[in-house]
């Protein structure tokens, strides 16, 4: 029984660390397109889910996230400028 908890840990430590990595790299990927699309005078859209709201749904949702944006843009880190 101690085995099985244990890879049970070990298995949501993972997921929660992949969640944390796909955080990190779609927040930078939307940051470089708000800055390139600021560049060109487009209109930014504010963020709205920030913070620690934001950390908590990709931490736990980063499997739908990842397959919807791949799906629709062939990328992982889609944003409005992967269209």
């Amino acid at each position: 029984m101690r085995r099985l908890l244990l890879w049970g840990v070990v298995l949501i430590g993972l997921y929660l660390l992949l969640g944390l990595g796909f955080h990190i790299g779609w927040k930078e990927a939307r940051e470089a397109c708000r800055a390139q699309m600021a560049a060109r005078g487009e209109f930014v859209e504010p963020e709205v889910f920030g913070g620690p709201l934001a950390l908590a749904f990709d931490l736990t949702w980063w499997p739908v996230y990842a397959g919807a944006n791949f799906y629709h843009d062939g990328t992982i880190f889609a944003t409005p400028c992967t269209h």
